[in-house]
């Protein structure tokens, strides 16, 4: 299992306080017989260190990349990424 780094939103919340999350993409090896990489997101606010995962989301490398394109131009939290990727699917 590995995380990349996929980049950072500065955002500011209900209160008008500045936070910024953090967004990974989450790799998982399959193992034989099927071999190949399964695809999750992950996402931190830094102030906080609250996070969410969400592992094996796709096999697609292009799929995960267009929705984590969706989700980093979205601002999305972690307490909203689960709606965001059950939406998605």
């Amino acid at each position: 299992m590995r995380q990349i780094m996929l980049g950072e939103v500065d955002l500011t919340d209900g209160v008008g306080e500045s936070l910024t999350c953090r967004y990974h993409l989450l790799v998982r090896e399959i193992p034989p017989p099927l071999e190949g990489e399964s695809y999750g997101l992950g996402v931190t606010i830094t102030q906080t260190g609250e996070r969410t995962e969400i592992w094996d989301i796709t096999i697609s490398d292009r799929r995960i990349q267009a929705l984590a394109g969706l989700v980093m131009e979205g601002g999305v939290t972690p307490c909203t990424l689960r709606d965001v990727v059950d939406d998605w699917l």
